[in-house]
């Protein structure tokens, strides 16, 4: 049996995600014999998906996949692929520090937690830490969850939970979406503090368009039918 299934979405990365991709593969290689990899394209206007078509054949157990345009879009895509026991979505602009990997793993085997995330201890900017901050503080008012790094990634769990969690969104919002609903089903969360590194190419797909869209989406999630609606289907799967 697959032990973890790493998510990768891909968009307008064809120039990084062969060297950033290399990198995983043999340093996840390195902690678990059973590993596979899914490589998502969504919406890039570059050779993205060229590139990842031929790293699937240079590379044992490396699928790959298109998705709709959105960071949503790849991942549900990729939780659809996943067959390992544990699964892992991360960005792949090769900022994430990849020797926080086995701590996770380590941690997420022990069955003492239900996810295993990490926290950032730097970030690209002033701007971004107070965004940050901003949707930490937002997201424990309305939703009462614990005050961690939401949108902080790698994050790796345990496949049997995906049908509990249902995950919906399709855009960035996915990250909140599942903090919201693991902490209404009680998950056991657990934290590792971890150094960005910089990015090796690429731009940052946030804007203010993209700030925008979240506050927008805490409000349709918060108010609107979607959360009440799994909550309902949430209750009855426990009452069975």
């Amino acid at each position: 049996m697959t032990e973890l299934s790493i998510i990768l979405p891909v968009q307008n990365e064809a120039e990084i995600i062969e060297q950033v991709f290399s990198e995983i593969f043999h340093s996840i290689k390195k902690i678990t014999k059973k590993p596979e990899f899914i490589l998502v394209e969504n919406g890039s206007s570059d050779n993205s998906l060229k590139v990842i078509k031929k790293i699937s054949q240079n590379y044992s157990n490396t699928l790959w996949a298109e998705a709709p345009k959105g960071y949503g879009w790849a991942v549900l895509k990729g939780l659809t692929l996943a067959e390992g026991k544990f699964v892992c979505y991360m960005d792949s602009d090769g900022q994430t520090n990849l020797s926080t990997i086995p701590k996770l793993l380590e941690e997420i085997k022990s069955g003492k937690w239900d996810l295993v995330t990490v926290t950032r201890q730097n970030r690209e900017s002033a701007w971004r830490v107070f965004t940050s901050k901003l949707f930490t503080e937002v997201m424990a008012l309305l939703f009462n969850t614990p005050k961690i790094d939401i949108n902080a990634k790698p994050k790796i769990f345990q496949n049997k939970h995906l049908s509990k969690l249902s995950l919906k969104s399709k855009d960035s919002f996915i990250d909140a979406e599942f903090l919201i609903k693991a902490i209404k089903l009680g998950f056991k969360i657990k934290e590792i503090p971890t150094k960005t590194l910089p990015r090796l190419g690429g731009k940052s797909t946030r804007s203010v368009k993209t700030y925008f869209e979240f506050f927008l989406n805490i409000w349709r999630f918060k108010f609107g039918k979607a959360l009440v609606e799994w909550e309902k289907r949430d209750l009855e799967t426990k009452k069975e």
